[in-house]
C-alpha cells in the first residue's frame, strides 16, 4: 500500500496563471490605495486556488517484483581446455546457490558458444548472447550480470551505450593463473604453387605462461612425411622452403612438441593446403582458311591467362601456285617439321580446327602426334564442312581417335538446323553438367551443319542432328582425346535471344578437361569442414549406386564413409560429424582429398590462456570486478545502495537493487468534494462581508 497526495486540477494552466495575475494585480492595487484588509483578500484568493486545483489522495496497491540476475556461462570449445568447462558448472552452482539465498533477487542463465558458429570455432559471442535475451527480460529489474568465462571473448563492445542497464557486469575467470601453452602460428602461406617451383611458409612459435625462452625442435612435414627437423625459438620468424611435387593439394604441416603442463596439445600443429598449379598450360592451335569459328577458339584461349597459345593458320591450300620470291613473303612458312618432329614435347594440347593440308604431314608426323597422345598430351579435332578428313582418320591419329565418320568412313556434311542438347552422360559429366543446370539448355540457339560420325568408344557428351554423337571425348594411354562434329559453336558467342550459348563454358571446360584439370575429372573428390562437420563429395556421371570413400582421421584411424545423397551436376555427397582436429585425408581409390577440421582452423583457438585483458575496461566502466574463481571458490553476492563506490571486490559480486514493482490498483478520494467546496467559499464570502461590514460601523 502507498498513499501520496496530488493535484486534479478543473481548469487548464493557462487560467490558473490568469487568476494568479488578477489577484496579484488586485492586492497591489489595494495596498497602492491603502485599502483596509488587503490581507484578507490575498488569503481568500488563494483559498480560491486551491479549491480549484482539486487536492485528491490516492493510494496505490503495488506487488514487488525481484531483481534479474543475469548469467551468462562460456560454453566454447576452449572451455573445454584445462577442465575449465567443470570449473564454469562449479562457479554457477555456486552464484546460483548465494542468488537463491537472497529474497528478491532472481538468476536467468544463459549459455553461449554451444551454437553452430561456436562450435565452428568462430569465437567466443557472449555480448551477442546478452543482446538476444534482453528483449523478452525487462531493464528496470536488472541487478547485475556475471559473465562465466575463460576471458577469451570475441565481441565485446567498446562501451556498454544500450546495455548500461546491465550493469554492473562482473567476469567469473575459470582458468588458472600461470597457465602455459604452444602455439604454432602460420603468418604467411601460399594457396596456389606452380609444379616444380619452390614456395615460402613463414611461421612463428609462440609460448604463453612461460618467461624463459628455449630452443626446440620443429618438425616439417610433407604430404604426410617428415622431410626436415630445424631448431626454433619462440617469438622468431621461421621462414620454411618446399617445392611443389604435383597438381592439386599439397600437404604441409608444422609441428612442436607437447611440453609438460600445456593446455592443449591442439595448436602445437599447423596444417597448409597449397594447392599445386601447372604454370603455362602450350596449346598449338592449328587451322585452315579463315573462318568464323576460328575466331571463337582463338579469342577463348587467348583469354585464358593460363593458357600460352600458338597459332598457325594455313591460308592456301598446297596445289596452290604463288609466283612470290621467298624474300619477299611477308608470312613464314608453316614450320611442320619444327612443330610435328622436334618441338611436339613442348605442348599440353593439339587443336586441329578444320584443318584440311594433311598434305603438309608426312606419315611420321602422324606417328609423333600419336605417341604424343599415349603418353599423356591432348588431342582436339574440330571437324568443318570440307571432305579431306579421311587421311587422318587413316592415320595413327585416326585409330586413337573414339568416332569415325558416317558409317563406313565416308564424310557426309549434313547441311540441316538443329538444336544441340546435352546427352544423360552429358548431363552428369563435370565438362557439360553445368551447362544444363545453369544456362537454359532448352533455349540454346540452333547450328546449322554437321558431320555425320559414329561413335566407337568413350562419352558422347552433346546430340546434334536426330540424336547423333556432336561432341565425344575419350582417355587414351595416358592422354586424352576429343571430337567435335560441327564448326558451328561460333554462332553462340553472337549473343542475341535466337543464337545465344555457352560457348565459352563448354570450350574452356573441354580444353581444360583434356589438359587434366583435377577439378573436372570424372573421379574428382573434395571435403570441405564446416566445425567439426565435413561435407564429402565425389563425382558420379554413371550410376547412382553409393560410392565408399575411406577417411583417415588425424590419429591414423580409418573409417569407410558411403556417399549417397545425389545432387546436380552428377555429384553424390555425404557428411561426417569428428572430434579431433587436425588433417582428415579421403580417398576413393584414384583420388585424394585433405581437409583441416578444429583447432588449427578456428579463431577460438588463436589464444587459449585465460585472461582478464580483454574484458577488464567494460567491466571496469560498468563499476563491476574480475575474479578467478580458483582464488575465490566459495563467491558471495553482496547487495549494493545506491551510493556505492565499489561494484566488488575479492571473493564478492555487487548487485544493484532496483525495487521495481507494479501497480494492482489505485483508489483515489478528494479531499474537499463539491459540496464542501461550495460551503468553504460561501463561507469566505461571509467572513469577508461581515469583515468589511464591520468596518464600517
Amino acid at each position: 500500500m502507498n498513499t501520496s497526495f496530488q493535484w486534479f486540477p478543473f481548469l487548464p494552466d493557462m487560467y490558473y496563471s490568469l487568476l494568479a495575475l488578477a489577484a496579484l494585480a488586485i492586492m497591489v492595487l489595494a495596498l497602492w490605495r491603502r485599502m483596509p484588509d488587503a490581507g484578507w483578500r490575498g488569503i481568500f484568493a488563494l483559498v480560491l486556488m486551491a479549491l480549484l486545483m482539486n487536492p485528491v489522495l490516492s493510494k496505490e496497491d503495488r506487488t514487488g517484483l525481484p531483481d534479474k540476475l543475469l548469467i551468462v556461462v562460456d560454453e566454447s570449445p576452449s572451455q573445454k581446455i584445462g577442465a575449465r568447462d567443470k570449473i564454469a558448472e562449479e562457479a554457477l552452482r555456486q552464484v546460483l546457490a548465494k542468488a537463491d539465498s537472497m529474497p528478491g533477487i532472481e538468476p536467468m542463465v544463459m549459455r553461449a558458444g554451444s551454437d553452430a558458429r561456436g562450435l565452428r570455432g568462430d569465437g567466443t559471442y557472449l555480448f551477442t548472447q546478452l543482446r538476444d535475451n534482453l528483449m523478452s527480460i525487462p531493464l528496470s529489474q536488472i541487478a547485475g550480470t556475471v559473465l562465466i568465462t575463460d576471458g577469451q571473448v570475441h565481441d565485446v563492445p567498446e562501451t556498454l551505450g544500450a546495455l548500461e542497464k546491465i550493469a554492473p557486469v562482473h567476469a567469473v575467470l575459470t582458468g588458472r593463473r600461470g597457465e602455459f601453452d604452444r602455439k604454432v602460428t602460420i603468418i604467411s602461406a601460399p594457396k596456389y604453387g606452380v609444379l616444380d617451383e619452390t614456395i615460402r611458409v613463414t611461421l612463428r612459435v609462440e609460448e604463453f605462461g612461460r618467461d624463459r625462452r628455449e630452443v626446440m625442435p620443429l618438425e616439417v612435414l610433407q604430404d604426410g612425411k617428415l622431410v626436415s627437423t630445424v631448431s626454433v625459438l619462440p617469438g622468431e620468424l621461421r621462414d620454411v622452403s618446399f617445392k611443389i611435387k604435383h597438381p592439386g593439394q599439397n600437404i604441409f604441416e608444422f609441428a612442436v612438441p607437447v611440453a609438460e603442463g600445456e593446455l592443449t596439445p591442439h595448436n602445437n600443429r599447423a596444417p597448409v593446403i597449397v594447392n599445386g598449379i601447372r604454370d603455362r598450360l602450350r596449346v598449338l592451335l592449328v587451322s585452315d582458311a579463315p573462318h568464323m569459328g576460328k575466331r571463337a577458339w582463338r579469342n577463348l584461349l587467348k583469354s585464358d591467362p593460363a593458357i600460352d597459345l600458338v597459332h598457325f593458320t594455313i591460308l592456301r591450300p598446297m596445289t596452290a601456285v604463288d609466283s612470290t620470291p621467298q624474300n619477299e613473303m611477308s608470312l613464314i612458312a608453316f614450320p611442320v617439321d619444327e612443330l610435328f618432329s622436334r618441338r611436339i614435347l613442348d605442348f599440353d594440347l593439339i587443336i586441329f580446327d578444320r584443318y584440311q593440308q594433311y598434305g603438309f604431314l608426312l606419315p611420321h608426323y602422324f606417328s609423333n602426334i600419336a605417341s604424343f597422345i599415349q603418353n599423356g598430351g591432348a588431342f582436339l579435332l574440330a571437324l568443318g564442312a570440307q571432305d579431306s578428313d579421311q587421311m587422318l582418320f587413316s592415320s595413327p591419329v585416326g585409330k586413337l581417335l573414339p568416332v569415325q565418320l558416317g558409317s563406313g568412313g565416308k564424310q557426309d556434311v549434313l547441311k540441316k538446323t538443329f538444336r544441340p542438347a546435352l546427352s544423360e552422360v552429358g548431363k552428369a559429366h563435370p565438362i557439360t553438367a553445368d551447362l544444363d543446370r545453369n544456362k537454359d539448355a532448352d533455349k540454346w540457339g540452333p547450328w546449322h551443319t554437321s558431320i555425320d560420325m559414329t561413335q566407337l568408344r568413350g562419352d558422347n557428351l552433346m546430340l546434334g542432328l536426330d540424336r547423333r554423337p556432336l561432341m565425344v571425348i575419350d582417355k587414351v594411354g595416358e592422354g586424352r582425346v576429343g571430337v567435335l562434329a560441327s564448326d558451328n559453336i561460333w554462332l553462340w558467342s553472337k549473343g542475341n535471344d535466337n543464337t545465344r550459348g555457352p560457348y565459352t563454358e563448354l570450350l574452356r571446360n573441354l580444353s581444360h578437361w583434356l589438359m587434366k584439370e583435377p577439378e573436372l575429372e570424372e573421379d574428382y573428390i573434395k571435403a570441405e569442414a564446416d566445425g567439426y562437420v565435413i561435407t564429402i563429395s565425389q563425382r558420379n556421371i554413371t550410376t547412382g549406386v553409393a560410392k565408399p570413400v575411406q577417411m583417415t582421421a588425424p590419429d591414423g584411424s580409418q573409417k569407410e564413409i558411403k556417399t549417397e545423397n545425389r545432387i546436380d551436376g552428377g555429384w553424390m555427397v555425404a557428411r561426417e560429424t569428428v572430434e579431433q582436429s587436425g588433417i582428415y585425408k579421403f580417398s576413393n581409390g584414384a583420388r585424394e582429398a585433405y581437409v583441416v577440421v578444429g583447432a588449427s582452423q578456428s579463431v577460438e583457438f588463436n589464444d587459449v590462456h585465460t585472461t582478464e585483458d580483454v574484458l577488464a575496461p567494460i567491466v571496469k566502466k560498468s563499476g563491476g570486478t574480475i575474479v578467478w574463481f580458483q582464488d575465490a571458490p566459495d563467491l558471495a553476492l553482496r547487495l549494493l545502495s545506491a551510493d556505492a563506490e565499489e561494484g566488488g571486490g575479492v571473493g564478492w559480486l555487487g548487485l544493484r537493487r532496483n525495487n521495481a514493482y507494479t501497480v494492482d490498483s489505485i483508489t483515489t478520494a478528494a479531499l474537499l468534494p463539491n459540496g464542501w467546496m461550495l460551503l468553504i467559499l460561501l463561507l469566505a464570502l461571509v467572513a469577508v462581508w461581515w469583515r468589511e461590514g464591520g468596518k464600517n460601523t
